[in-house]
């Protein structure tokens, strides 16, 4: 939810700073069908997930691991742009936590609780994903680098309650960055002298 929210803010911000959201048709962004290809098996894993994860060397945690191998990809191919690197840093921080603890994202079953998700648990055991999204339940504790993991909470009466990584957030202002670029701009239009 933090991206969503990001991306509204950049866009109303740069709005307001007179900007034009036609002018981001024309970043040069490349390889975005691959992106594409690795946000769709993210979905499928997300939606159609195991109740406790197996560990990394399952399919589904092969699965994740390679479609982050296709964004950090498309990062590259497109590191010249504006805030691309910080959604790169982003990314690989998620993806650092997700395999140090089994491939996915950890979360405290208290942070699930604060925001009201604790009924998306699947299962009792440590371990058990939650519906809907990447994570896995784990006690903090447990949670290897867990300075990486889903820690920052949004409880309500916050709009859409959600709780977030310190990655979440850097891909957020890489985004943001990225898109008030885009919107502005910098190419002052050169006007006949008469």
């Amino acid at each position: 939810m933090i991206l969503a929210a990001a991306v509204v803010s950049a866009v109303l911000v740069g709005l307001a700073r007179g900007g034009r959201l036609s002018r981001l048709a024309n970043l040069p962004l490349r390889w975005g069908w691959v992106a594409l290809v690795a946000f769709g098996l993210q979905i499928y894993l997300i939606y159609f997930p195991e109740p406790v994860s197996e560990g990394i060397t399952s399919p589904r945690v092969i699965v994740l691991m390679f479609s982050y191998i296709l964004l950090f990809a498309v990062v590259w191919q497109n590191r010249a742009l504006p805030g691309f690197w910080l959604i790169g840093i982003g990314f690989l921080s998620n993806f650092a936590v997700m395999l140090l603890n089994g491939g996915y994202m950890p979360i405290t079953s208290d942070a699930l609780a604060q925001v009201g998700h604790s009924g998306k648990i699947l299962s009792p055991e440590p371990g058990a994903r939650v519906r809907a999204t990447k994570d896995i339940v784990l006690p903090r504790d447990q949670t290897v680098a867990w300075w990486l993991a889903d820690i920052f909470v949004l409880p309500p009466p916050f709009p859409i309650p959600s709780v977030f990584s310190v990655g979440d957030i850097m891909i957020a202002l890489g985004a943001f960055w990225l898109i008030q670029n885009g919107m502005s701009d910098d190419k002052k239009e050169k006007r006949p002298v008469g």
